[in-house]
């Protein structure tokens, strides 16, 4: 009997701690589950937040942003949206201590790093590359046509063709020859004063076309992603040609872009698919009409962006067709002979005048160009006898420059030249592309909220506590596109 009893004891020990064990596997059970419960209804209520990103960016230009005041809610608005998300999922059983956000990504954090991933994710390289491997085999990469070698060349020149002047030649002519020279000088008007009358009515004016569609909208510095901070890459060339320090330095403003264009290929091609420019509108519903150029010049309308780009593309056009005319024989002629005539009571200043003179000259061409390229016609990036287009007296007929189908014509268009100069735009150009989602978000809204990029994220985390059973849960996570 006695035996028994240690038996019916001892076995009754071993179910007590079974049971005691099997109690504890189901409590322990119970609290992995509610942890792996609130996790994942922490998990699934920040990727709801996620799944309410602005659909006009994202369709027109396939960015993914969280607003985090969410659509204009306020401050603490996606912790409360969190904290009601996970209480209607986790049920009574659960209670929500607190929902704070531990961190977030803006899109313009660290210069835009966020958004400049997203172009590249989301844009196929392919078609970047392509696109600028067109532009590089159409420019041969040649981005420096007047170096400092060429200028040291040039002052060289003046100095000894300055140097062969005699003493004679510099103020002590015979009354014949300044007769001649009082004829020459009546006959040959200083191309330069001609030019300063075009250059005073406004040469952007001058180039553009009747039919232009520019936007009469104004773009308010407010809550922009740019703060409308930095202008134009270029300050306009001097037009009088008084100068030659000054020719020099225009004509290598716009040096040294190739690099960059291949480096920031995507951006730059994604630049030219999703916005508007003076040659290309692809959409009828922007706040401004020259987007592409508003990303170049970060002005206020479409006017005083057309007026900078206009100044810029004289830049690079300029630098070229001052490169070519240095070459041409026929042209530094005729050139030498007009300064001849124009410096004839100062023979010293001749050489000086010649060069001064072959500037000028490139500057009409370089507005010729323009005058092209906003009408759609590509101009020759490098060019030749054949395809130079003027004389000293062209600014006066530039229609006639104009004739011809663009579609049988070689060189770069107007967009490819915004494209170059864009590789001269550095982090700005990124702000302002983000700009003008903004304001296009908001000019096509149908509510009175208006989105402020600054305000956008791409990934958050969020520290919550949550309780279940007495337990206190302390949860983190990261949720991002």
């Amino acid at each position: 009997m006695n035996n028994k009893g240690y038996v019916t004891i001892f076995i009754s020990m071993v179910l007590v701690v079974m049971l005691v064990v099997a109690l504890a596997v189901i409590r322990i059970n119970r609290q992995s589950y509610a942890r792996t419960k609130a996790s994942t209804s922490l998990s699934s209520a920040m990727s709801g937040e996620l799944a309410n990103y602005n659909r006009y960016i994202f369709d027109r230009y396939h960015i993914l942003l969280l607003d985090k005041n969410a659509n204009g809610a306020g401050e603490g608005s996606l912790e409360q949206a969190v904290e009601n998300s996970l209480s209607f999922d986790l049920g009574e059983e659960f209670s929500v201590n607190s929902v704070e956000l531990a961190g977030i990504t803006g899109i313009v954090d660290d210069d835009c790093s966020e958004f400049k991933r997203q172009i590249k994710q989301n844009f196929k390289y392919e078609v970047a590359e392509y696109t600028i491997e067109k532009i590089m085999n159409k420019t041969n990469g040649e981005d420096d046509p007047v170096d400092q070698e060429t200028i040291q060349d040039i002052d060289n020149q003046i100095s000894n063709e300055q140097a062969g002047i005699s003493e004679n030649d510099d103020g002590s002519q015979s009354s014949d020859e300044e007769n001649d020279d009082e004829k020459k000088k009546k006959k040959e008007e200083d191309p330069r004063k001609t030019l300063k009358k075009f250059t005073d009515a406004g040469i952007a004016n001058l180039l553009l076309p009747s039919d232009a569609d520019l936007s009469s909208n104004i773009v308010s510095e407010n809550g922009l992603p740019s703060d409308l901070s930095s202008g134009s890459v270029f300050t306009p060339i001097r037009t009088d040609f008084k100068d030659m320090d000054t020719m020099e330095l225009d004509s290598i403003g716009a040096n040294g872009w190739s690099s960059s264009l291949v480096t920031d290929a995507e951006a730059i091609t994604y630049a030219g698919q999703y916005f508007n420019c003076l040659t290309d509108k692809r959409y009828d519903d922007t706040y401004l009409n020259l987007e592409m150029e508003y990303i170049l010049a970060g002005e206020k309308d479409d006017n005083a962006n057309y007026k900078k780009v206009v100044d810029e593309i004289l830049m690079v056009r300029f630098g070229f067709n001052t490169a070519y005319i240095l070459t041409d024989v026929t042209k530094m002629a005729r050139c030498e002979a007009l300064a001849a005539a124009i410096s004839s009571a100062a023979p010293i200043m001749q050489p000086v005048v010649k060069f001064l003179l072959a500037g000028c000259w490139a500057y009409i061409e370089s507005v010729a160009d323009v005058y092209r390229l906003v009408r759609n016609h590509k101009v020759p990036y490098i060019k030749t006898s054949e395809t130079w287009l003027t004389d000293f007296n062209s600014l006066s007929n530039l229609e006639s420059l104009s004739n011809g189908s663009a579609d049988e014509e070689e060189g770069l268009g107007y967009k490819e030249y915004l494209m170059i100069l864009m590789a001269l735009t550095g982090k700005e150009k990124y702000y302002r592309m983000l700009d003008l989602m903004q304001m296009n978000a908001n000019h096509n809204s149908t509510s009175s909220y208006r989105i402020g990029i600054k305000d956008c994220i791409t990934a958050f985390g969020i520290d919550a506590e949550i309780v279940y059973d007495g337990r206190t849960f302390a949860l983190h996570e990261e949720a991002g596109y």
